[in-house]
């Protein structure tokens, strides 16, 4: 690999080969680990050289400090290019570069031949869970906090989660995509999204273990009691019957209907989410039902570059993540306002597709 890297860009992501493992660790702790270009661009390279090094039997993911994981794509830095475009001073194909790339590591780590390990140890978002959800084993611990939290910042869940989330059991996936809900390990565990459960303070012992032995035998020795799922122990029962309905106004009718507490709760955040994110997502979720992940990565770049065009995932960048003040002026302003037409055109292509994309080689 080439070396000729300055000490920032080294610093962001740690590459190590230690006897027959390839560790990868995602080092911008005080950003939660969020993956910045470079970054994706140096995972994708290393993994392209380990997967000719006979060396190497394994490739284990984990992040830096004991906050995250990683909390997804660094959009602060997407929001600055995304916003040269609207003032007219670059072009939609260099804004769309960063999630081009990304997904495109998404799917390699999905496809990638030999075992893939990630210890989602802290909060694991977005993009976090598009590194972490496609590879071969999935650890969740005492500390982990997952969500696609997308909805509530104009967006859409990505990174071929969509895979994931038609394929948790019942109507949980539907509840996650929509509500961006944040849980803990066990109702990851519950719904598919993680497959082991291990004290955070076992990392080492697992970087030993994979040294030693090939990954399902170290996994399986290591691997404890699956915790109890929170919310889906509290709220399954109603999850499956209010979310088993493919539409928004479905949903809001079933929730209206219901009026419990908690049915209250979640209409009032589904009011504050995005309009036409929500909409959009229920769309995307009925769609991708079945659909194989590399149909589902190909789709996620198309409405990914439809997502660039529109205000609304500017807006909630910078309510939610810039400024602040967590107050996004949406647009379309509510559910009730994005037809159905609306939602069909970020699903049109694009023209640029994801199969046209090559990860730049550091």
């Amino acid at each position: 690999m080439n070396q000729d890297f300055s000490e920032e860009f080294e610093e962001e992501v740690v590459l190590e080969k230690r006897n027959g493992v390839g560790l990868v660790t995602l080092n911008r702790p005080k950003a939660l680990n969020a993956l910045s270009l470079e970054m994706i661009r140096q995972i994708a390279s290393a993994l392209n050289i380990w997967q000719e090094d006979a060396d190497i039997k394994c490739v284990l993911f984990r992040g830096a400090g004991d906050r995250a994981f990683c909390a997804g794509g660094d959009l602060k830095i997407f929001h600055r290019a995304g916003m040269e475009v609207r003032k007219g001073k670059s072009l939609p194909k260099v804004a769309a570069v960063f999630f081009a790339e990304e997904y495109s590591l998404d799917r390699q780590i999905f496809h990638y031949p030999k075992p893939t390990i990630a210890f989602m140890d802290g909060i694991t978002m977005g993009g976090g869970y598009g590194i972490a959800g496609n590879c071969k084993h999935r650890i969740a611990t005492e500390r982990t906090l997952f969500a696609m939290p997308e909805t509530g910042i104009g967006f859409f869940p990505d990174v071929g989660s969509m895979y994931y989330l038609t394929r948790a059991p019942k109507n949980t996936g539907r509840f996650f995509a929509i509500m961006a809900a944040q849980v803990k390990a066990g109702d990851m565990l519950a719904a598919k999204l993680a497959d082991y459960f291990m004290s955070s303070k076992k990392e080492n012992d697992l970087i030993a273990a994979l040294e030693k032995e090939p990954p399902e035998k170290a996994l399986a020795g290591l691997a404890e009691a699956k915790p109890e799922a929170d919310v889906l122990k509290k709220y399954g029962d109603q999850i499956n019957l209010l979310f088993s309905h493919k539409t928004v106004p479905e949903i809001i009718g079933a929730l209206e209907k219901d009026n419990s507490p908690w049915s209250k709760d979640m209409l009032d955040i589904l009011r504050k989410r995005s309009p036409a994110s929500v909409m959009v997502v229920a769309t995307y979720y009925a769609q991708a039902k079945n659909k194989e992940f590399d149909a589902i990565i190909h789709t996620d770049f198309i409405l990914a570059q439809r997502f660039l065009e529109r205000m609304d995932l500017y807006e909630g960048v910078r309510a939610v993540l810039i400024e602040r003040d967590n107050a996004p002026k949406w647009e379309p302003a509510t559910l009730e306002a994005v037809t159905k037409e609306y939602v069909q055109r970020y699903f049109e292509p694009t023209g640029h597709d994801l199969g046209d994309v090559r990860i730049f080689a550091v």
